[in-house]
């Protein structure tokens, strides 16, 4: 009788001690408390999303973020504040005003950011 061999080995995971394994937070723990466990904001989201950006926006987004947290006094260093914050808090914004968003016949790129920016007043 052969006995069957394993690629990884027995436990590849076996350098990690049970008290490290039992550190994980695991979902069922969350589900149901009433109070969120102490996670940093970005642990919160639920979607990871990827996007393609030219290089003046990324100059843009970077310049941006740096200005906010060099301008900002100790009080109010809560949290920080990144490209995706400013990304996410641009979304909330056109979120607010999506009801006077026109999406009808939008050809391209340059139509929607004039639709977007008449709408926010940028």
């Amino acid at each position: 009788m052969t006995t069957k061999k394993k690629v990884l080995g027995v436990d590849p995971l076996s350098w990690i001690s049970e008290k490290e394994k039992n550190k994980s937070i695991k979902i069922e723990d969350i589900v149901g408390k009433k109070e969120k466990p102490n996670l940093p904001k970005y642990e919160t989201f639920d979607v990871k999303l990827t996007i393609r950006l030219n290089e003046n926006q990324l100059n843009f987004l970077t310049t941006l973020e740096r200005e906010i947290m060099k301008k900002r006094s100790s009080k109010n260093k809560k949290e920080r504040i990144t490209k995706n914050s400013i990304i996410r808090t641009l979304i909330n914004a056109f979120e607010v005003n999506f009801s006077a968003f026109n999406p009808e016949e939008i050809p391209d790129e340059k139509e929607l950011e004039k639709r977007i920016s008449t709408i926010l007043k940028f």
